[in-house]
């Protein structure tokens, strides 16, 4: 019995990781999409992210592709879904493009 509690517990213990870890490239690639997110918000305290580990993709142009979820005020105080495309240079430092649109 006690057997079978401490294999429940590990198969627990790695349902809350993610799959993959990012890369230092991808972590940058969030980050530069994260900073444009906040710097464009009308209330850029107000914004959450919904999901810590946004897709992150390469297009054959090797820019990377990120998608973050998240929720920030607009300018009367109410709080709105949204998500975010930000296309990012290859080296993940520079942003490309960004598009932003309500997540219902």
């Amino acid at each position: 019995m006690k057997k079978l509690m401490i294999l429940g517990v590990i198969a627990l213990a790695g349902c809350g990781k993610s799959g993959d870890a990012l890369t230092p490239l991808d972590a940058a690639a969030r980050q530069t999409c994260m900073n444009t997110i906040e710097s464009r918000a009308t209330n850029a305290k107000s914004v959450s992210y919904i999901n810590k580990d946004p897709a992150i993709t390469k297009d054959p142009q090797g820019q990377l592709q990120v998608s973050i979820d998240f929720s920030a005020k607009n300018e009367i105080g109410m709080a709105s879904r949204m998500v975010a495309k930000c296309v990012v240079s290859a080296d993940g430092k520079t942003l490309v493009d960004i598009a932003v649109r309500e997540n219902r």
